[in-house]
């Protein structure tokens, strides 16, 4: 609800606290309709290759809905903004689980629609959702306790999201079936819904709302001008590209190249994410101490390594060496993202950030998600011609190697990147001291 005075402390207690309970519901929702468990099902329903990386692109190319979101918080404000997307992004979800039924009635070319259009707008509503959720937690917080909610609200989501991906493991192991991961997917579109009661509880001021209301095009135009945000543009565009490539297709070599379960294949699910909670505790004091430009040059080139490590990848599954892509793929997708969050926040001034901010995450995703899309699709379909009868593997390690030569360049890119000074590269407290 939009209050026309400050916050009180009450109001400022009870917003934080529905903020926490949406994160925790939030977390088993999402896990239940995420990357990993869409991949499975399209892998279930049979989608060639380039099918399956175009839903790994889908949570970038989503991002090409975020001007939505603006527009709606200047009617209703951030709050009931992001309950109304995440209502829709749940509604989004039952077309993915719909696509299962079809399938089944035999309409194979119309379960794949269904299934990327529920995964576009899954992912959309989801970014139309969040593109004033930063300004939101500042309206509910205060100097004093905004690193506080910020990390415990951050703990709630990983611990759910963690307990979630072990319950649909269990869930996989009782019934690995087609049936199982629809059931999966609707469960997880009715938390979804639920969590969506929570946030609409919040309390926030008109402030968001009336900034939302500004013309944005000046500012657009005033963004395309300035040299350093361009060129943080370019290496968040190399790094997203990365993503696209290297992340969703190493869970899809696993299951076609190895042949492994579902069961099996969420355990390296699990192992992804589990370094994903580890890096988001540790990349904050490492971009301090080294900087955001090197955190963000290192661990790309670390993602990048998921390359010749698919490209060495032994016949037969060695099951702790073919941890290390998800390992490092968790690591990394946090790193980067924590270490570019914090160089923007560094060198873009306050009053530019919502107009640079949506315009680095709409040219960045979207841009990022088509590209990466029509590359990894072309490449899969040019690994499967050169497949031996009896394995699919020879056609990823390609995939992989040309991937990696690709992405190498993506490094120059990021060395572009001025350094910041030793004064700017500590994160203070909260999002807005940053100096």
């Amino acid at each position: 609800m939009i209050r026309k005075h400050p916050l009180t402390p009450a109001q400022l207690e009870s917003s934080q606290r529905n903020y926490h309970i949406f994160s925790l519901i939030n977390g088993l929702s999402y896990m239940c309709l995420g990357e990993t468990v869409l991949i499975l099902l399209a892998v279930r329903l049979g989608c060639p290759d380039y099918i399956v990386s175009t839903l790994g692109a889908m949570i970038y190319f989503g991002f090409l809905l975020l001007p939505l979101g603006k527009a709606v918080t200047a009617r209703v404000g951030a709050a009931k903004s992001q309950s109304i997307f995440w209502v829709a992004r749940n509604a989004a979800a039952l077309l993915v689980a719909l696509s299962a039924l079809v399938s089944i009635s035999g309409m194979p070319r119309t379960a794949t629609a269904l299934l990327l259009a529920g995964a576009f707008f899954f992912y959309g509503f989801r970014a139309a959702g969040v593109v004033m959720s930063q300004p939101l937690v500042g309206n509910i917080t205060t100097e004093r306790d905004r690193s506080r909610v910020i990390g415990v609200n951050t703990g709630f989501f990983y611990i759910t999201c963690l307990a979630a991906l072990v319950t649909i493991s269990l869930l996989l192991k009782i019934s690995d079936s087609l049936g199982m991961l629809t059931g999966i997917v609707v469960a997880g579109s009715m938390l979804g819904f639920t969590a969506s009661r929570f946030v609409n509880r919040i309390d926030e001021t008109e402030s968001i709302r009336d900034s939302a209301r500004k013309p944005i095009g000046s500012e657009f135009r005033m963004v395309l001008r300035d040299r350093s945000l361009l060129r943080l543009l370019a290496a968040g565009f190399a790094i997203n590209l990365g993503i696209i490539m290297l992340v969703p297709v190493s869970m899809l070599a696993l299951k076609r190249g190895y042949g492994v379960s579902d069961t099996h294949a969420l355990l390296y699910a699990l192992a992804q994410f589990g370094a994903s909670a580890a890096a988001s505790f540790v990349s904050a004091p490492i971009s301090s101490a080294i900087g955001p430009r090197k955190t963000i040059l290192f661990s790309f080139m670390l993602l990048v390594a998921i390359g010749p490590i698919w490209v060495l990848a032994p016949a037969e599954l060695h099951p702790v060496l073919m941890l290390l892509p998800f390992l490092i793929a968790g690591a990394t997708y946090v790193a980067t993202s924590n270490a570019i969050t914090h160089y923007f926040l560094q060198t873009v001034p306050e009053e530019r950030r919502v107009a640079s901010s949506m315009f680095l995450s709409v040219a960045n995703g979207a841009g990022a998600g088509v590209i990466g899309m029509v590359l990894a699709g072309t490449l899969l379909d040019l690994g499967t011609r050169v497949n031996p009868p009896d394995s699919v593997l020879p056609g990823y390690r390609l995939y992989f190697g040309v991937a990696f030569l690709l992405l190498a360049g993506g490094t120059w890119i990021i060395l572009r990147l001025a350094p910041l000074p030793l004064e700017k590269r500590k994160i203070k407290k909260s999002w807005s001291e940053t100096v």
